[in-house]
């Protein structure tokens, strides 16, 4: 993690509930007094937060924002059964709960709330900004946007087989059923290329404390994903930045963002759907840097 242009920074482990369970994430607070503008991170598919969120967190203490970033449940530090599921209707609970947990905290302006997601984390947040008006601003960076079932078993690992996909997509369901243990998958790479494996590579021990590169074959069930392009169209007035990249393989992106209502933005970057992790990274930063500090600081 790069070093905090705010020496005088503050950071704490923290936990809180939802549905029960505990979440458990980081809060890194400004050097001076409070309350502080907020930002809460949320992490993508088969990720955690320790990857690349840090320096996006270290850019906004910077500038006096805050950031909160935190494991999705059944995921890193976080509790809940079974382990390595993605739940998609939790994860948009366990957002909603981590702003409840920011906006009791007593250095932290619950007026100012902003949310950042990438990639399914940037699907979660454009769910969320429509339906909770506690945000203030949302950033989503090369979100996914449309979960059918050809990428959905691209992304289990099926490649084009679709039909075995289904059919041990849903025998695996059946067998939960009776009190069988989940089938799991691979975590692997929905393209051809190696780019994500080549981002991996690239991570500190510390960063893979938690990695088991795995997910459960339930994760990856394409009727637990709403269609968020209308939900997107329901987000104004809260201000919008998508951040993409010009050679991502996901569907849907820009035609989300022709959705949208104003205010919203748009900043492309070079590369491929890990690029903002990468070699575009400090462009990504910087991108959201500026947004949230225009909404949230009113600079």
């Amino acid at each position: 993690m790069a070093a905090s242009t705010d020496q005088g920074a503050k950071q704490r482990s923290v936990e809180f509930l939802s549905d029960g369970i505990t979440i458990r994430g980081v809060l890194r607070l400004p050097s001076g007094e409070g309350p502080f503008p907020i930002v809460i991170l949320g992490h993508g598919l088969g990720a955690l937060k320790e990857w690349t969120i840090p320096e996006v967190v270290d850019a906004l203490v910077g500038v006096g924002i805050a950031g909160l970033s935190f494991d999705y449940r059944n995921v890193g530090d976080s509790d809940g059964l079974p382990r390595d599921e993605v739940s998609h209707h939790g994860r948009i609970e366990d957002w909603r709960s981590a702003i409840s947990y920011a906006s009791s905290l007593t250095d932290i302006d619950p007026g100012e709330i902003g949310i950042w997601g990438t990639s399914l984390g940037g699907r979660d947040v454009l769910a969320l900004a429509a339906l909770d008006r506690r945000v203030k601003a949302v950033l989503a960076q090369t979100p996914v946007i449309k979960w059918h079932a050809a990428l959905a078993a691209r992304m289990a690992g099926y490649g084009d087989n679709l039909d075995r996909y289904q059919r041990e997509l849903a025998d695996d369901h059946k067998n939960r059923t009776l009190g069988k243990e989940p089938r799991y998958v691979p975590f692997v790479k929905p393209t051809g290329d190696d780019v994500k494996d080549g981002y991996i590579k690239q991570m500190t021990k510390e960063e893979l404390r938690n990695y088991t590169g795995r997910l459960t074959l339930q994760t990856y069930q394409p009727t637990s994903m709403i269609d968020v392009i209308p939900l997107v169209k329901m987000i104004a007035p809260t201000p919008l930045r998508f951040v993409l990249a010009e050679q991502d393989f996901l569907p849907g992106q820009r035609e989300a963002y022709d959705a949208a209502n104003e205010p919203k933005s748009l900043i492309m970057i070079e590369g491929h759907h890990f690029s903002p992790y990468m070699t575009s990274k400090d462009n990504a930063t910087f991108a959201a840097k500026e947004f949230f500090a225009q909404y949230l600081l009113h600079k």
